[in-house]
């Protein structure tokens, strides 16, 4: 299977961007630039961040003298833990993780989906799905990074994260203190010109809404349950006009147990946002009557109500990648009241996932087989350290480790059910597998 004439050169293709990102010369450049390292010490940047790596993606790391002992194990010396925690300790140590990360995710990240052939969904140059994810830190960083609920997490981050739908992968990562305020994080409008933004109810803001319409952008996001707008032109799910709801405001009084497609004027004429606003029922907890808000630009010509609703769904999909980021990737408190070793490891954790994934994609598309990312992400340690440590050595055995490592995905990270997902999954949104066009 890993002997054709293709999958040499797809290996090869793979190997070169592996190189060109995390290769001995590139990691020493960002290490110089950011002003981590000024010259060579037994703990060099790429055996660093190699060990990093290697831990955060194995197993469930709480020291930093476990990534010390990986280190040791990659290089063969036995660096003691003093000068190695002074290296983590720099104020450089976590710009460097990050600027690594940058890159990465420039170089590594490819189209994975791609629309149905000649479907309206081909009016998006990409479909985006951002939101934000926090965790804990230890209490003594409080001061650095203070968290909304002093009470239970004194010291929180959030990480912002805007995904890309067709590339199944994140396209630009923030840290925050958990406290700042998350709409700043958001994609600028200038940014959405042509693609799909999909955003919870955190995102809601009305000047925002209207200047990503004009300036190109489409938006599904999710409104909160206090807003009241006058109520314009009122649908029910099959573009029949229900005039009784007209000229009312918003309540759920009003609304019935149905799906309602309604153009809304909402604010003060100042500052008024005219736009479509789509509603579903559901019955919330103890079966109380409840409804979800769904507040786009997309015209009911282009896509029904219940269209609007099946495309807001693809935000799970961050979900998930945040799911796995805490599962398979050690994004957790480390014990250390350094907020640079905090931070740094962070961006670890991220660099590691994004390799597992990256990886995975790449022999999705030279097996010509739907891979699932979460299966990938439980085993990565199986196929990632092979990987690295060719890296750390040159990288002279790199294509022969990556074609193993195609060939365990291959056995051991087929989706277990692609034809369910087709019809229940990420994919049933008018999206396929770039490989299920090759096929």
């Amino acid at each position: 299977m890993m002997t054709n004439r293709r999958t040499e050169q797809d290996t090869q293709s793979i190997a070169k961007q592996l190189r060109a990102t995390l290769g001995e010369a590139d990691v020493d450049r960002v290490a110089r630039e950011c002003g981590f390292i000024v010259r060579k010490r037994d703990v060099t940047p790429l055996a660093l961040l190699v060990a990093c790596v290697s831990t955060l993606i194995a197993s469930k790391a709480k020291w930093l003298a476990d990534i010390l002992r990986t280190f040791n194990r990659f290089t063969g010396k036995a660096i003691e833990y003093k000068p190695f925690h002074n290296q983590l300790a720099k104020a450089a140590f976590p710009e460097f993780l990050r600027l690594v990360l940058e890159e990465a995710l420039e170089k590594l990240t490819m189209s994975v989906l791609t629309r149905v052939p000649h479907h309206k969904l081909a009016m998006f140059k990409d479909i985006l799905m951002h939101d934000g994810s926090s965790m804990a830190v230890k209490d003594s960083l409080a001061g650095h990074w203070p968290g909304r609920f002093k009470k239970i997490s004194p010291a929180a981050v959030e990480l912002h994260v805007t995904m890309s739908g067709l590339k199944d992968n994140p396209v630009s990562i923030t840290l925050t203190a958990d406290k700042d305020s998350e709409r700043a994080e958001a994609p600028s409008p200038e940014e959405l010109e042509g693609c799909l933004l999909l955003e919870d109810r955190g995102y809601q803001d009305r000047q925002v809404l209207k200047s990503i319409d004009q300036h190109g952008g489409y938006y599904i996001i999710r409104g909160t349950k206090n807003i009241r707008p006058t109520i314009r032109r009122a649908y029910d799910s099959n573009g029949h006009r229900l005039r009784k709801l007209e000229g009312k405001r918003l309540s759920w009084d009003v609304l019935r147990s149905n799906v309602r497609d309604l153009d809304i004027d909402w604010g003060p004429s100042k500052n008024l946002y005219r736009g479509r606003l789509v509603v579903f029922y559901r019955r919330g907890k103890r079966n109380r009557k409840t409804f979800t808000y769904l507040h786009t630009n997309i015209t009911r010509e282009k896509f029904s109500a219940d269209e609007v609703g099946d495309l807001y769904r693809l935000r799970w999909q961050i979900e998930l990648l945040f799911k796995e980021w805490k599962s398979h990737a050690n994004l957790h408190r480390f014990d250390t009241s350094k907020p640079q070793i905090a931070e740094g490891l962070i961006w670890a954790s991220l660099l590691a996932a994004l390799l597992s994934r990256a990886i995975t994609h790449a022999a999705e598309q030279i097996l010509g087989t739907e891979l699932s990312t979460q299966r990938a992400a439980a085993s990565a340690r199986h196929f990632l350290d092979s990987i690295l440590e060719s890296i750390l050595r040159g990288g002279r055995t790199l294509r022969r480790v990556l074609a193993e490592a195609v060939a365990y995905l291959g056995g051991n990270a087929r989706r277990a059910h692609p034809e369910r997902d087709r019809n229940k999954g990420h994919v049933a949104t008018w999206l396929q597998p770039i490989v299920a066009l090759k096929n």
